[in-house]
């Protein structure tokens, strides 16, 4: 699944920043598949993820799981999105002895991933999807500290121009780093947006920018 691959960031704040989604498969197993997303879905549910939702219905922090859960049809794509490694292997464990019957894919820094993979018992990752980067006229990109913020959400629903106004808003008193960041989350549909990790990357991005008056 390209739209979770392209995370920008260090090291240090992506080490605790993973993507796990459910994708039934055309010409397998799509056919009867709603019953086992829904399965994935509650037991993602259960180890707490930061995010999680589909495309179509929206995500938790812009409707409920239950109207999520009810809206998986047959071919539903979700994702459930958190923020550190031990509810990633405490999820894989579970998966393992109780496997929904759909692909499993993880987007995150692939070494961690595999260090995750061996803790649950699963040996080697099976498959490895990389994303080789922005391609063209990238000087045309926002700036790299926006883009950490922006390519949390894959299909582009959270523009540089809102995360712009967003960071005027907070210095001009009018929302806390918290509102911002629900903001925003609101319009990344999927799920993929990480609230943890976007609240952290937005207070660094506080000071970088500056206003031409408070008020």
């Amino acid at each position: 699944m390209t739209h979770s691959l392209h995370r920008r960031g260090e090291w240090d704040d992506l080490k605790d920043d993973f993507v796990v989604l459910g994708c039934p498969a055309t010409g397998i197993n799509k056919k009867g598949s709603a019953p086992k997303t829904q399965k994935f879905l509650s037991i993602c549910y259960k180890h707490g993820p930061i995010n999680l939702g589909d495309m179509k219905t929206g995500n938790i922090y812009n409707t409920t799981m239950d109207d999520i859960l009810s809206h998986v049809t047959d071919g539903t794509i979700v994702q459930c999105t958190f923020d550190n490694r031990e509810k990633i292997v405490a999820l894989l464990k579970e998966l393992k002895e109780n496997r929904p019957g759909i692909s499993i894919i993880i987007s995150g820094i692939s070494d961690i991933v595999q260090q995750c993979m061996e803790e649950a018992g699963l040996g080697r990752i099976h498959t490895i999807e990389y994303s080789l980067g922005t391609w063209g006229r990238t000087e045309l990109l926002p700036e790299f500290e926006i883009l950490k913020t922006t390519t949390m959400c894959g299909h582009a629903m959270i523009s540089s121009d809102l995360v712009k106004k967003l960071v005027r808003d907070v210095k001009r008193g009018r929302r806390t780093v918290e509102e911002a960041c629900l903001e925003m989350a609101k319009c990344c549909t999927c799920g993929n947006y990480n609230m943890t990790r976007g609240i952290k990357l937005f207070k660094e991005l506080l000071p970088l920018y500056m206003v031409h008056s408070l008020y």
